[in-house]
């Protein structure tokens, strides 16, 4: 029988690849209603409102009741979020499933990694969460041009009927006995967001999310304005997501040895692939920068986990990798905002795509300087 780690490693490849069916369909969905980009970053951003006020609460029950009974939850708000989606006929009804989303997100992923840090090998953290990372990635991979081909046969409204649907099917990978484990305390849990690595690797994923979440949303958008298709905006980030599997697994060893390598080499192969899309958007271009993206994404995000949480108090896992990955939440919010308000002042989708690489070769530094001079060495 297939072991509870790698069941859940199905279900979290299996709910990424339901999430990005939907992503990249949203700002695409809500220009056929008319909103305008402000809005369009509004309702994109909605999915963090809940998001970020319920991934400590579900971290720290991850860790003091039960972490399958968080992604159950987390499952069960994922197929409500895309049936409002699927019933949805303006703009606001679109920030509903998207706040619905958000708290299926925040439900389901941090015990989900909490989880895979739970089995994790002595000195194979990394390695673990490169694994468990690369189910997320093959999520991202098929997601997106799933999302752009149903899309295309059946229509918007269909395609989130599918997803609310077929996430709930789920549910039997994610039930579980649970191993025993100590309980956690809310105050192990707070202490541990001073902890140095884990700052630093929750801010620079913060400024990272910011850039990928503004330039993905607009980006796509300006993609259907030129004329381009739904398929055109799910293979360039089906694309990025492809390759970022092939480097998933050596960097989350590699990360084992020295994560803050790996997160701030990362950082500035994304930095080179956002400023090759501000530069370009032609679609074979688009492409090869999809690739060079996707390698920053397989390095960068096994180095980060692995920074993040390497240095955590087993009982404040579920908590701390709820705080950690609220920066994408913070991102969601603040990118899709941001971008919208730059372009609506601006006029121009253009300009605002240079953000993307400015921002996220900031976020390198924010590694590197204290990976460089030596404050982040073990204690």
């Amino acid at each position: 029988m297939i072991s509870h780690v790698w069941r859940v490693n199905l279900a979290t490849m299996l709910f990424f690849t339901m999430i990005q069916v939907v992503v990249p369909l949203i700002p695409r969905y809500a220009l056929t209603l008319s909103a305008s980009p402000f809005l369009i970053g509004l309702a994109v951003s909605s999915i963090s409102i809940t998001a970020i006020f319920l991934r400590p609460v579900s971290g720290f029950l991850s860790d003091t009741w039960a972490r399958s009974g968080l992604m159950v939850l987390g499952i069960a708000f994922g197929s409500a979020a895309y049936f409002v989606l699927y019933l949805s006929s303006d703009i606001y009804q679109i920030m509903l499933g998207r706040i619905l989303e958000g708290a299926a997100v925040a439900l389901f992923v941090p015990s989900s990694m909490a989880s895979a840090v739970d089995q994790a090998p002595e000195g194979k953290i990394g390695e673990t969460l490169g694994w468990r990372s690369l189910m997320i990635g093959l999520g991202f991979t098929i997601g997106p041009a799933l999302g752009g081909f149903l899309a295309e046969a059946f229509g918007y409204a269909t395609t989130f009927g599918i997803t609310s649907a077929f996430i709930l099917s789920l549910l039997p990978l994610v039930l579980y006995r649970e191993p025993m484990r100590d309980k956690g305390s809310l105050s192990v849990s707070i202490k541990g967001l001073s902890e140095k690595h884990f700052v630093v690797a929750f801010l620079s994923l913060v400024i990272y999310a910011v850039a990928w979440m503004g330039l993905l949303t607009f980006l796509s958008a300006y993609l259907k304005i030129i004329g381009y298709g739904d398929l055109q905006i799910g293979l360039f980030v089906s694309i990025q997501a492809i390759s970022s599997l092939a480097l998933r697994i050596l960097a989350g060893r590699a990360a084992d040895r020295n994560p803050g390598l790996m997160a701030y080499v990362g950082l500035f192969t994304i930095s080179l692939a956002f400023l090759l899309i501000a530069i370009n958007q032609d679609t074979p271009c688009l492409y090869f920068d999809a690739v060079i993206f996707g390698l920053g994404i397989g390095i960068f995000v096994p180095g980060s986990q692995t920074l993040a949480l390497a240095h955590s108090h087993p009982n404040s896992r579920g908590f701390l990798s709820s705080i950690y990955t609220m920066g994408m939440d913070v991102g969601d919010m603040g990118g899709p905002l941001i971008f919208g308000a730059v372009i609506q002042a601006s006029g121009s989708y253009t300009e605002s795509f240079l953000i993307a690489p400015a921002l996220t070769f900031f976020a390198a530094l924010v590694v590197m300087v204290p990976e460089r001079r030596g404050i982040l060495k073990e204690n």
